[in-house]
């Protein structure tokens, strides 16, 4: 089962995200401080982070993965300001979508196109590492 690390203190939000990954067949894990994610984000089998703002300090961490490693990984950052799949931003910040808190009833929606849209992406560099 894959592993979705949700970084957001805020319960009714962290529980919101856990239900729909969970419908997906995600196990998903729940931070409550930078050390435990920091712990969390290093496991083999997690392949989806989300960060909330208070937990930015570890997207510094997951930028220092080997290549092949970061590919494996979606990576979301919850905003208040930042338009939801502001593309410019995302690469500015280091993670693959942004995804204002305003939108978060959207997420279902939002998950899957992102999720459609990295598969996309990064499927013939997946392809190439596997050979």
């Amino acid at each position: 089962m894959p592993k979705a690390v949700i970084c957001e203190n805020n319960k009714e939000i962290q529980q919101t995200l856990s239900d729909y990954l969970r419908s997906l067949g995600f196990e998903c894990l729940s931070p409550s401080n930078n050390e435990e994610a920091l712990a969390m984000i290093s496991l083999e089998d997690v392949v989806l982070i989300i960060i909330g703002q208070e937990y930015s300090e570890i997207i510094k961490e997951i930028l220092s993965f080997p290549m092949y490693r970061r590919r494996e990984i979606i990576v979301f950052s919850l905003s208040n300001s930042i338009a939801t799949m502001d593309r410019l931003y995302a690469f500015v910040q280091g993670v693959d979508f942004i995804i204002n808190l305003k939108d978060l009833n959207n997420f279902p929606i939002i998950f899957k196109k992102a999720y459609a849209e990295y598969q996309k992406t990064y499927r013939l560099f997946k392809e190439a590492i596997a050979k």
